[in-house]
């Protein structure tokens, strides 16, 4: 019995009602086509025809799509490894900025070397209609069930720990996780605990290091949809914490996040993250995640408009100029990059000309978010706590 069928990517007898369901749902050269074009829109639609599995899916439909998005979205994706670099068999936990992009780039980055995809954690929250499940799961997707009560949580937590020891140790596969639930909205990457003691499951250090935790940076130079987190965080500090997502939400991020421009992207794998015994301080599950974070925040990509960002935020309270020294490097801000964030922010509060808040307010949080990896970066270097 295949304990884990409702979850797991589909198997080849799964395929041909997956792709009838997905391609049923939608019309599909009217949604592409704007994007991508639509020579394009019909030879990936014509690929469907020879589809068969979900690697032909991966080879025939997903990759070719990324690829395409990228080509008019991106000036450029590098990538960086770790030497002696084996996909197989290893788990990648990312910091979390696009609910599509992040485990597509880390794909892009395996495809690059010539090894197979990695299989992908995505919560059941974003799969609110059957063809999306269908398309996630035909690209080698697995499903992490969301919500519930807490012994469904626990129940679901424990399913997905043996899951993802089993693609690892059983079948030598990768798995991709994303670092905690959410992504970033205020651009500081932390590393759930509770991710790491689900992974853990009360094992010991040699069942940790089986895993093969490889952490991966993944820097973006424009966010596409800062605007909806710049939103959400004003909303959220208004209402004392409280957010409630409108209708489509999801769907509406996942799209521009997709199609929206976003300059230059590197992709950092590191080494992996081995837990020696006697070396932790405090709960393992702890240590474990604060490691993790320190190799995200050492490989981070900077961009000039972290360090616009922070001189804005210096020019608007003079405190910060104490507490930041050297915080920014002023050959980092050119009269272009200078131009390129004004001219972002000014998106940005044109978008929100409809809500309660005023264009200072808007500008403050973007800055806000935008200088969070460069005052991460400044804290583990100041600290000295390279690992």
């Amino acid at each position: 019995m295949d304990a884990f069928a409702h979850m797991r990517p589909y198997c080849e007898e799964e395929v041909p009602d997956a792709l009838q369901l997905m391609l049923g749902a939608l019309d599909w050269n009217a949604v592409l086509s704007p994007f991508i074009g639509t020579d394009a829109t019909k030879s990936l639609l014509h690929a469907m025809g020879n589809i068969t599995s979900v690697s032909d899916f991966q080879d025939l439909v997903s990759k070719t799509f990324i690829e395409k998005v990228l080509d008019k979205t991106a000036s450029e994706v590098t990538f960086s490894f770790p030497e002696s670099f084996d996909s197989c068999g290893a788990l990648f936990i990312s910091n979390h900025r696009d609910i599509v992009l992040d485990p597509s780039l880390i794909n892009l980055a395996l495809l690059s070397l010539g090894a197979e995809t990695t299989e992908i954690g995505i919560g059941s929250n974003l799969l609110q209609t059957p063809w999306v499940e269908a398309l996630v799961r035909l690209n080698k997707s697995f499903v992490v069930k969301r919500g519930g009560s807490l012994r469904d949580q626990l129940a679901s937590s424990a399913e997905v720990a043996a899951y993802v020891r089993h693609v690892i140790g059983v079948e030598s596969s990768s798995v991709w996780l994303a670092h905690k639930e959410g992504r970033a909205k205020d651009g500081d990457d932390r590393t759930s605990p509770a991710l790491i003691r689900m992974l853990m499951s009360g094992e010991d250090a040699g069942a940790w290091n089986a895993l093969r935790v490889h952490p991966v940076t993944l820097s973006y130079e424009w966010d596409p949809c800062d605007a909806m987190k710049v939103k959400e965080l004003l909303v959220s500090e208004a209402n004392d914490g409280i957010y409630e997502k409108e209708p489509g939400e999801d769907e509406r991020s996942m799209k521009q996040g997709l199609f929206g421009w976003k300059g230059g992207i590197h992709v950092a794998i590191g080494n992996p993250v081995v837990w020696e015994e006697g070396k932790e301080e405090g709960r393992p599950h702890n240590w474990l995640a604060e490691l993790i974070d320190k190799r995200l925040h050492a490989a981070i990509r900077i961009w000039p408009s972290h360090h616009w960002a922070a001189k804005q935020l210096a020019e608007m309270d003079s405190k910060m100029t104490e507490d930041w020294p050297s915080i920014w490097e002023p050959e980092m801000i050119t009269d272009k990059s200078s131009k390129q964030c004004e001219r972002r922010v000014e998106e940005v509060q044109l978008a929100l000309q409809n809500t309660p808040f005023t264009a200072e307010e808007i500008h403050r949080k973007w800055c806000e978010i935008a200088v969070r990896p460069l005052l991460n970066l400044q804290e583990l270097e100041n600290s000295q706590a390279f690992i």
